[in-house]
């Protein structure tokens, strides 16, 4: 994972469209994750206090921040999330199961959509439980994975944030 300071010179430094090269069509930011030595512990139930939480601090704390990196997606286009480390996204946090979700990128599309596989605590899109069907992702839209929030930003949103070059 990189902080938002790391990538800030990154994002100055390099156009928008080298930026994303970098970084990939997207990115996942969330609050730097707890400590957790229960990576395969029993799944333990998300909470929606929990969930708001995390929601409100995505949106207020953006210099304490992680940009959570994620495999090329030339090469894949779905990643699983979950704890298991076979998981393109690897979540070290009780309330995400070992398989999780699935992040579906459509290059063609431009567009990421996320489908839950059937996990015990669920995964939630801006607070709203997504139950069995696949949503796409907008720009800015806040993800849950259990207790897990992340902020899904296209890569030249991030980069105009940062203030980048054009």
């Amino acid at each position: 994972m990189l902080s938002i300071q790391e990538i800030r010179a990154l994002g100055a430094s390099l156009p928008r469209e080298a930026f994303r090269r970098q970084l990939g069509p997207f990115v996942l930011i969330q609050r730097p994750p707890g400590r957790s030595t229960e990576v395969l512990a029993p799944t333990r139930v998300a909470s929606p206090e929990a969930i708001e939480r995390g929601m409100a601090s995505l949106l207020f704390e953006f210099e304490d921040l992680l940009i959570t990196t994620l495999p090329p997606l030339a090469r894949v286009e779905e990643l699983a999330v979950g704890r298991l480390p076979d998981c393109e996204l690897v979540l070290d946090d009780a309330s995400v199961s070992k398989r999780h979700a699935v992040l579906r990128w459509l290059q063609s599309e431009r567009r990421c959509s996320v489908r839950d596989l059937g996990s015990t605590n669920g995964t939630f899109l801006n607070a709203h439980s997504l139950g069995t069907r696949e949503a796409t992702l907008n720009d800015g839209d806040i993800l849950s994975f259990g207790n897990v929030q992340f902020w899904y930003l296209l890569t030249d949103t991030l980069h105009t944030r940062l203030g980048g070059r054009k």
